[in-house]
């Protein structure tokens, strides 16, 4: 066990530069009125908030820790979002959180100062119907225990933590949790247990791998902000996880750091992401949490500044309140019409484009291509030079570098996961470390960055020169020690290679070889004429993430060299949109928008009409009647049937067919078979799961007969009985779909399965050959709108019974 494997050192009390007004011990219960101010600088409560301080709880193993509660005013049961760090819960009128504000460039009467640092304020959301709790966790201030960095007991006192919140009174059962950094990868662990109360998380930009993220970044022991962690933190009364003593005494991975990742695929509740491309602490880990998560419903917004201005931005937090009441709440507010993914791109020349939508990441459309390394030019090539060359750097010595440069042709967006594949070799050593750097140059070569926060003030200036990388954006970053390139086929993918950092494999005098490097995501456009440039030094290219944190210099040697072209062809693996995608990006030629005040998409809008559209069809229907509608749609229903008909015959016997699976959460196949065989009947509930149901009526021999859309027709048709047939897929019930004269024009199918947490709807269609793919591909659609809405429904009523 990795609890036998930890290092500890005595903790030390919290020091008044850490220390707010609300630190003091000081069990109570009271209420804070509306105008309520916590110290002059700080925001006042727009509401009245109940104060509940200092509450011990009890956690599985007898430790007891120490919570804060704010909560609104009143007796209605709310839904509690918990903000889970090490960070003193009354530290947010401190001088430190004072501090980081002000490096930012965020005013403090941006917040109430009740806040726990990173995380939400319960001036917001208190107005907003929500409860906020504060946890001392294990080990921190006056809570009992020894407090552990990063690790799996976090998800386990979290879990205690959730459970325990959900039983008070106050609360309605759902708990979420929320806040950046510290508090998003806490999130991770605690979601990775499957608390049953715990109905969504907000990471927003934290680490998912202590090892690959914190100390030991591309193998190298980087500990400048483990260090700051370790003696800046985790203040309290008992001992404290030593982070840097053990990166010492385990440099490789094993069972200590295979308790300091979450189990990322056992996260299935409603997730809404947060990540950017420019935090070299958090972004990496953040983008590998959400690819790894198994949440179906699950949403990720890239931003293109710092996590804190971003975070306490009034529009995201609007729009972090329409997911947390529509996940925690049940408002039906056009939620699930948001884009699963949010993306930005950066110019680096005051031009970005936030919140362009897609449904994934990278985006339909990115192209992972090759731009080959000629080291007799030093240009990138779209192809493999024949002859091989190399090229090298003495370290210590100016330059210490090596740069490769390629010139678009054409306007060029950059979206995904770029890496490299470098074959090096080290002349008078055995070992290297690496470090690649992508940068954007105007067309005269003058490299491009940005700040991404509000300050940039000289000091920021003077700071970000070589440093503080999280203030200023310079490109995307990779590293890796060359003796620990061996790959990790299980964690690698497409598109980001992983390693498995368990084994040390030096190199040997004239032994060239072939090492991957993963670089940080980006979303990245480059005007025709202006540049790209790829580096690779053995000196850490970006400096330190923070102000203030020792630098990591690599341990390198004597001579690197970098072959290239022949049989030892080194690349950079660029994410290149296709043309038509880049549309919406073209410098000069921007397409027309129309979104509320404030917002960086469509999302709310498309959100009211969705909500709006589904009212009035519902209200048109009832109105009309089903023979009324009948009558209305009786001619298309007429070219329908001669149309079905027609594609019978011509395809004589031969058909088409497609199946699509949904995944669906907190109901089981049998709960929902159930639901659905009793509820054909309920023509308002079939209705209402489509807008092209216009009717569906069990007529007196017990069939259903439907009326919808399939590909281009209004079509009629009755459902034949379900059975299982043959030809169906074992455990999966079949239905002939057949006109009013008896002729069958086609079958569907459903097939559901228990999964854990829920259950797979596998929903099949096959039509006659003459009908075509497209017609198919619809009715798939088709199905995956109405089985979606249905279940949600089901599982509404279910859960009410």
């Amino acid at each position: 066990m990795s609890d036998d494997l930890k290092t500890y050192l005595p903790s030390t009390p919290l020091p008044p530069e850490r220390t707010g007004v609300l630190t003091p011990f000081e069990p109570s219960v009271r209420t804070l009125p509306a105008g309520f101010r916590i110290a002059p600088q700080f925001r006042e409560l727009p509401v009245d908030i109940v104060f509940e301080k200092d509450v011990p709880v009890t956690l599985r193993d007898g430790v007891v820790v120490h919570v804060d509660v704010f909560r609104p005013l009143g007796d209605e049961p709310v839904p509690v979002i918990m903000a889970y760090s090490p960070y003193g819960k009354g530290q947010g009128t401190s001088a430190s959180a004072m501090g980081v504000f002000g490096m930012v460039g965020l005013s403090n009467d941006s917040v109430s100062g009740l806040l726990k640092f990173e995380g939400p304020d319960p001036a917001f959301w208190c107005a907003h119907g929500y409860a906020i709790c504060n946890p001392d966790i294990r080990g921190v201030v006056d809570s009992d225990g020894d407090s552990v960095l990063w690790d799996r007991q976090d998800g386990r006192d979290g879990y205690d933590l959730v459970e325990w919140l959900a039983e008070q009174e106050w609360c309605t059962g759902r708990v979420a949790m929320s806040g950046t950094s510290y508090l998003a990868a806490t999130q991770w662990f605690t979601a990775a247990e499957r608390p049953p109360h715990l109905a969504a998380i907000n990471p927003w930009e934290g680490v998912s791998d202590t090892y690959r993220d914190l100390v030991m970044r591309g193998g190298m022991p980087d500990t400048g902000f483990a260090r700051q962690l370790r003696d800046n933190s985790f203040f309290g009364r008992g001992r404290k996880e030593d982070i840097l003593a053990e990166a010492d005494a385990h440099p490789l991975v094993d069972d200590l750091w295979a308790e300091k990742v979450a189990d990322l695929g056992q996260i299935d509740v409603p997730a809404y992401v947060v990540a950017s491309y420019s935090n070299t602490l958090h972004t990496a880990g953040t983008f590998r949490g959400w690819r790894r998560i198994a949440s179906s419903r699950k949403w990720l917004r890239i931003h293109n500044s710092q996590e804190w201005p971003d975070y306490y931005d009034e529009t995201n937090r609007a729009d972090l309140l329409r997911f947390f009441d529509h996940v925690l709440r049940d408002v039906d507010n056009g939620w699930e019409a948001t884009p699963r993914v949010r993306y930005s791109v950066l110019d680096l020349e005051g031009g970005d484009e936030t919140g362009v939508a897609a449904g994934e990441f990278p985006p339909e459309g990115s192209v992972a291509t090759r731009y080959y390394l000629d080291a007799g030019s030093r240009i990138l090539h779209p192809d493999a030079p024949t002859e091989a060359a190399t090229a090298g750097y003495t370290v210590g010595a100016n330059p210490e570098a090596l740069s490769f440069v390629t010139r678009f042709d054409t306007d060029t967006t950059l979206v995904g996961y770029p890496s490299a594949h470098l074959f090096v070799e080290a002349e008078g050593s055995d070992d290297m470390d690496l470090f690649v750097l992508i940068q954007k140059l105007d067309r005269w070569g003058t490299p491009l960055q940005a700040f991404t926060v509000p300050n940039q003030s000289a000091a920021v200036h003077d700071v970000t020169e070589h440093g503080a990388s999280i203030l200023r954006y310079k490109g995307s970053d990779g590293r890796i020690r060359v003796s620990l390139r061996h790959l990790d086929p299980a964690l690698s993918t497409d598109d980001v290679p992983a390693h498995t950092f368990d084994r040390v494999e030096k190199l040997t005098p004239g032994e060239v070889v072939e090492v991957d490097i993963d670089l940080l995501p980006l979303g990245l456009r480059f005007a025709a004429g202006e540049q790209l440039r790829f580096v690779v030094s053995s000196r850490n290219l970006l400096g330190t993430l923070m102000p203030g944190i020792r630098e990591y210099a690599g341990a390198n040697s004597g001579r690197h060299v970098v072959h290239t072209g022949g049989t030892r062809a080194s690349y950079l693996r660029l994410p290149v949109l296709r043309a038509q995608e880049q549309a919406h990006a073209a410098p000069g030629k921007p397409s027309a928008t129309v979104r509320l005040d404030g917002h960086t998409d469509d999302a709310s809008i498309l959100g009211h009409e969705l909500f709006s559209a589904r009212r009035t069809l519902a209200l048109l229907k009832g109105r009309l009647g089903r023979e009324r509608i009948l009558d209305l749609l009786a001619p298309e229903i007429r070219a329908s049937d001669e149309a079905m008909r027609t594609a019978v015959d011509a395809s004589e016997g031969r058909e088409l067919s497609g199946s699509t699976t949904l995944l669906a959460r907190g109901i089981t196949a049998g709960q929902f078979g159930g639901w659905l065989a009793a509820s054909f009947d309920r023509e308002d509930a079939m209705l209402a799961a489509h807008p092209e149901h216009y009717v569906i009526h069990t007529e007196a021999d017990g069939r259903p007969n439907i009326v919808e859309t399939l590909g281009e027709q209004v079509c009629s048709f009755f459902m034949d009985g379900w059975d299982a047939a043959e030809e169906a897929e074992p455990g999966s019930h079949r239905s002939r779909l057949v006109l009013a004269d008896g002729t069958v024009i086609g079958w569907v199918s459903t097939l559901f399965t228990d999964v854990p947490g829920g259950f797979t709807a596998k929903l099949s269609v096959g039509l006659p050959a003459a009908c075509g793919q497209a017609t198919v591909d619809q009715h798939l659609g088709h199905f995956s709108v109405e089985f979606r809405n249905w279940i949600l429904g089901a599982a509404g009523e279910v859960g009410a019974a």
